[in-house]
């Protein structure tokens, strides 16, 4: 199994891959199948964050939230141990 370190690379690559394929062009000018993909790249890069947070929160030994409401406690537990800020 990979370290702490290299789970967390491989996330901020796979971050970094999401980012590189965001439209150059504005929102507005977006067909209804771009928007689709961009929200599947936004989706993605918010999985990673997740994810590095989770790592995080395993290497601290600190409970990850479950339960239907489980996104927004990671963010308000991440902030709440000062792993992020406002």
């Amino acid at each position: 199994m990979a370290n702490f370190k290299d789970r967390v690379e491989a996330e901020y690559e796979a971050i970094g891959n999401t980012l590189s394929f965001l439209p150059e062009k504005p929102i507005s000018h977006l067909s209804k199948l771009e928007l689709a993909g961009l929200a599947a790249l936004i989706h993605n890069f918010y999985n990673g964050v997740e994810n590095i947070l989770k790592q995080i929160f395993q290497l601290k030994s600190i409970e990850i939230p479950t339960g239907s409401s489980w996104h927004q406690e990671l963010l308000l537990k991440a902030k709440n141990e000062n792993i992020i800020s406002d």
